[in-house]
């Protein structure tokens, strides 16, 4: 929860220039932590020193305007045409802050004649805040059981772990984007009527709806879940969602069904999403399969990933990983043309793009020399045999690309019992790693045979 400010300005002392230059360095930030959250070369500790901490930073100086900010900067852009998404989660931020009274104006907006995207951020800024109260809205919003904010409001209550009630008749619905809000909040609320309303949607001939009802039956055990998601990893012919069901193996598999995964990484179409779900595999063999594709320029780094995530290789040690050498000249000089430049380009690298250029030689002799330290029969994270501790441990220091797919771990490990929301401000995180200690320790060693 962002902590509360009680000082305010008065109207005569606000610095309107200065406080929409603060909405507008909020809103790069929103869109910044975007990208690091998801980014291999940052971990938990950084995302709370730097884009969290200059987030809300921004953020307390446009609560401090207080009603008279929130009425003449804030709420407007809530309804604005044209306002970009992380504008919105900025402003939303901000009204929220430390005036709770005003939830239910910002969640009106919700229901308002405005975009999706308006509806996106405003979720999205409520699932930040992370406040009882205003889940407390959510839920008789979404117990209403229609109305254009209704998906933005089961998003948000999912992003939140807030199960909800009225999930049967949400289900049965037959608006695929409510379905599929839905199916997602449903992966901790495993009663009879939930598990029922949910299974036909597997079946769905909606990719992304199937997708995450196949997930969270996984979350729930259902009968058939499983064997959902070794077809549509393994299948033939094309699979909408081959990545996240390859994940999933990963994740719950044993060693045949890894190593079924492993053999994946010599079809070079599905080699890449291959590498991806191998690093959460933990088995020595995968490490194996790697080292030869250490020296691939395109899936080199990838492989590499698969060493660090499961045997520890250090990330920090330059003389496993070669230097990015950029074009010759400066930077200017190193520009197109203007008129050929593709002002439309993503400027932000993707992930992958900015994985190091692994050194295979020195990887290889570095593996070579712990390899029969570790049991092949054993799962592996950072080294160490994958347990309570390890994952904890991992939760709390490893990059933050890959804990998503731990924390997803967690889940199915618990039935659905505990999560940790890897996309939440640092602070929501650090208390929800606090509380792992308690939990009965899950088999993480136990997996799901191969079909």
């Amino acid at each position: 929860m962002l902590r509360a400010r009680t000082m305010k300005l008065d109207e005569h002392n606000i610095l309107w220039d200065l406080e929409a230059q603060h909405l507008e360095e909020a809103a790069f930030l929103v869109d910044l932590r975007e990208a690091v959250i998801d980014a291999p070369n940052y971990d938990l500790t950084e995302l709370a020193a730097g884009p969290d901490a200059r987030l809300l930073a921004h953020v307390d100086a446009l609560a401090i305007t207080g009603s008279v900010g929130a009425d003449r900067l804030l709420l407007p852009i809530l309804e604005q045409p044209g306002a970009q998404l992380e504008t919105v989660v900025a402003a939303a931020l901000a009204c929220l802050h430390d005036d709770r009274a005003r939830a239910a104006e910002v969640l009106a907006a919700l229901d308002a004649e405005s975009s999706d995207q308006h509806r996106a951020g405003i979720a999205r800024a409520v699932a930040l805040i992370g406040d009882p109260q205003i889940d407390a809205e959510l839920q008789r919003r979404a117990a209403a059981g229609s109305g254009p904010g209704l998906v933005a409001c089961l998003r948000a209550l999912a992003d939140r772990w807030q199960p909800n009630d009225c999930l049967p008749g949400l289900l049965a619905s037959g608006d695929r984007e409510v379905a599929g809000a839905a199916a997602r909040l449903a992966r901790q609320q495993g009663t009879p009527a939930v598990i029922a309303a949910l299974a036909p949607l597997a079946e769905s001939s909606d990719a992304a709806l199937q997708q995450v009802t196949i997930e969270s039956a996984l979350c729930l055990r259902m009968p058939g879940a499983w064997e959902s998601a070794l077809y549509w990893a393994f299948v033939s012919g094309p699979s909408p969602f081959r990545r996240a069901a390859l994940t999933w193996v990963a994740l719950l598999g044993d060693a045949a069904a890894h190593e079924r995964l492993v053999t994946l990484v010599d079809q070079p179409k599905h080699r890449g999403d291959a590498l991806w779900a191998l690093g959460f595999c933990g088995r020595i063999s995968a490490i194996e399969r790697c080292l030869p594709l250490l020296d691939d320029p395109v899936h080199g780094p990838l492989a590499a990933e698969v060493v660090c995530a499961i045997a520890g290789l250090p990330v920090d040690d330059d003389g496993f990983w070669r230097d990015h050498v950029g074009p010759p000249g400066d930077a200017e000089s190193a520009l197109p043309p203007l008129e050929h430049d593709d002002l439309d380009a993503e400027l932000v690298p993707s992930p992958e793009e900015a994985l190091p250029t692994p050194e295979p030689g020195a990887i290889t002799n570095w593996w070579r020399a712990r390899a029969d330290t570790l049991d092949p029969a054993l799962r592996y994270l950072g080294g160490r045999p994958l347990n309570h501790e390890v994952m904890i441990d991992g939760l709390w220091h490893a990059p933050l690309r890959r804990r998503h797919n731990l924390a997803l771990e967690l889940v199915f490990r618990t039935a659905g019992g505990c999560t940790i929301d890897t996309r939440a401000l640092a602070a929501t995180q650090r208390r929800q790693l606090a509380n792992l200690g308690e939990l009965e320790p899950p088999d993480y060693q136990r997996g799901l045979p191969r079909a």
